[in-house]
C-alpha cells in the first residue's frame, strides 16, 4: 500500500471529512421525510427501528384477531362434535366437505409459536427478529497499529444479529448461552489478521504475526434505551501472538431524529505478556535482524491503549444509510515504549471512514 507524509495525511483526513460533511447535506432533505426509517444503527446496540416496531404492532394485532376469528370458529365446530358420524352407506349420504370438522387444523399456539423450534433449550431468551446490515467504504488508518504511516484502505463492513443469540461485527462473534431481560453472556471468538514485516519498513527483521483465531468469553448488557456496555476476554489459540487480550466498551447513543443521528464509543484494551511479546517485544535476533535499528525491548502486560470514536447515520433512503465515523486511540503506558512505536511510529492512533449501508430483515424474506 502507497504511505503518505504527515503533510499528505492531513489533507487526506481533511478531505474525508469534508466529504462526509458534503454527502450528509446534500442527503437531507429540506423538510423532514415523511415515513422515513431511522438511522440504521448496530442492531447489536440500540435494537430495532421505530418503523420496524410499528410493523411488528401490527403484525401482532392481526395475528391476534385471526386468533379471535379462530376461536369463535372452533366454539361453532365445537358444537358438532358429538353427532355422531354414521356409515352413508346405511344411513345415507354423509356431510359435505365443506361442513367437515376442521378444530384439529385450526389448534394455534399463538404470535410465538414460531420461535418454538428455535434453540428451545434456551427459550429464556427473549425472541427478537434477525438482522442483516452490509456495508463498504473507504477507511484511513495506520498501517500496523501504532505506526505514524497511514493509508487508504476498503474497509466492509457486516452486522449479524440472529435472534437474541448470536452476533456478529468487526469486533468478532459473539454467542448468548445465557441471557435474560437485556443481559447475555456467552463465548467470542475473532480472527485478527496477521501482521507482515513488508507492510512497513520499520517492522524489518520482526518477522511476521501470523494471522490469529482469539477465544473467549463475553458479558454485554443494554439499559436505558441509549447505552451498551461489553466487555470481552479472549486467548489466541494457533499461530499467531498466543496470547491474552481484555477488551472493555461503553456505547452511548447521544441523540437520534428521524434523519440523523450520532454515537459515541469509549473502550480500553489491556494485553497479556505473551501478546505484548508478539506484537511489541524486540529480541535479540530481531535487534539483530534490523541491523541495530531497533533495540532490544521487553513488553509487559499491561493496558495496551485506550480510545474514543465517534459515528454518525445519516438516512438516505428506506434501509439505506451513510455511516461516517472516526476513532482515536492513545497507547498507553509501558506499550508506548518499544522502539516500535516511541522511534519509529506515534502512540497517537487515528482513523477516519465512511460507509454505505444496507440493512436487510430476514423476518421479511
Amino acid at each position: 500500500m502507497r504511505k503518505h507524509t504527515r503533510r499528505s495525511k492531513f489533507y487526506g483526513i481533511a478531505g474525508l471529512v469534508c466529504a462526509s460533511i458534503s454527502l450528509a447535506a446534500l442527503t437531507a432533505p429540506a423538510n423532514a421525510q415523511q415515513e422515513i426509517d431511522e438511522p440504521q444503527l448496530s442492531p447489536m446496540l440500540f435494537g430495532e427501528t421505530e418503523k420496524a416496531r410499528r410493523e411488528k404492532v401490527r403484525q401482532e394485532q392481526e395475528e391476534q384477531d385471526e386468533a379471535l376469528l379462530i376461536t369463535d370458529e372452533q366454539r361453532r365446530d365445537h358444537q358438532d362434535l358429538d353427532e355422531p358420524h354414521l356409515d352413508p352407506l346405511v344411513f345415507g349420504s354423509r356431510r359435505s366437505d365443506d361442513d367437515e370438522d376442521l378444530t384439529g387444523s385450526r389448534i394455534t399456539l399463538g404470535a410465538e409459536d414460531n420461535n418454538r423450534g428455535f434453540f428451545s433449550a434456551f427459550n429464556f431468551l427473549t425472541p427478537e427478529e434477525t438482522n442483516l446490515s452490509l456495508g463498504l467504504g473507504p477507511v484511513y488508518e495506520p498501517d500496523y497499529f501504532g505506526s505514524d504511516d497511514y493509508e487508504f484502505n476498503p474497509d466492509p463492513q457486516v452486522f449479524i444479529k440472529v435472534k437474541n443469540f448470536v452476533f456478529l461485527d468487526d469486533s468478532g462473534a459473539d454467542i448468548a448461552l445465557i441471557g435474560f431481560s437485556r443481559f447475555r453472556i456467552g463465548p467470542t471468538l475473532r480472527i485478527r489478521k496477521r501482521r507482515d514485516q513488508d507492510d512497513n519498513p520499520d517492522l524489518f527483521g520482526l518477522g511476521d504475526v501470523g494471522t490469529t483465531f482469539e477465544f473467549g468469553g463475553f458479558a454485554a448488557t443494554t439499559f436505558l434505551d441509549r447505552f451498551a456496555v461489553k466487555a470481552k476476554v479472549r486467548h489466541g489459540l494457533k499461530t499467531g501472538h498466543r496470547g491474552t487480550i481484555v477488551d472493555g466498551v461503553l456505547t452511548a447513543l447521544i441523540f437520534r431524529t428521524d434523519l440523523f443521528s450520532v454515537s459515541t464509543t469509549a473502550r480500553a484494551s489491556w494485553v497479556g505478556n505473551r501478546y505484548a511479546d508478539a506484537y511489541f517485544s524486540v529480541t535479540p535476533e530481531q535487534s539483530t535482524r534490523s541491523g541495530g535499528r531497533l533495540p532490544v525491548f521487553d513488553a509487559d502486560a499491561g493496558f495496551r491503549d485506550l480510545g474514543v470514536s465517534v459515528t454518525g447515520y445519516v438516512n438516505i433512503g428506506d434501509r439505506w444509510s451513510v455511516n461516517p465515523y472516526a476513532t482515536y486511540s492513545y497507547v498507553y503506558g509501558e506499550i508506548a515504549k518499544t522502539p516500535i512505536i516511541s522511534q519509529f511510529g506515534d502512540r497517537d492512533q487515528f482513523s477516519v471512514g465512511i460507509h454505505l449501508m444496507r440493512q436487510f430483515d430476514f423476518n421479511e424474506w
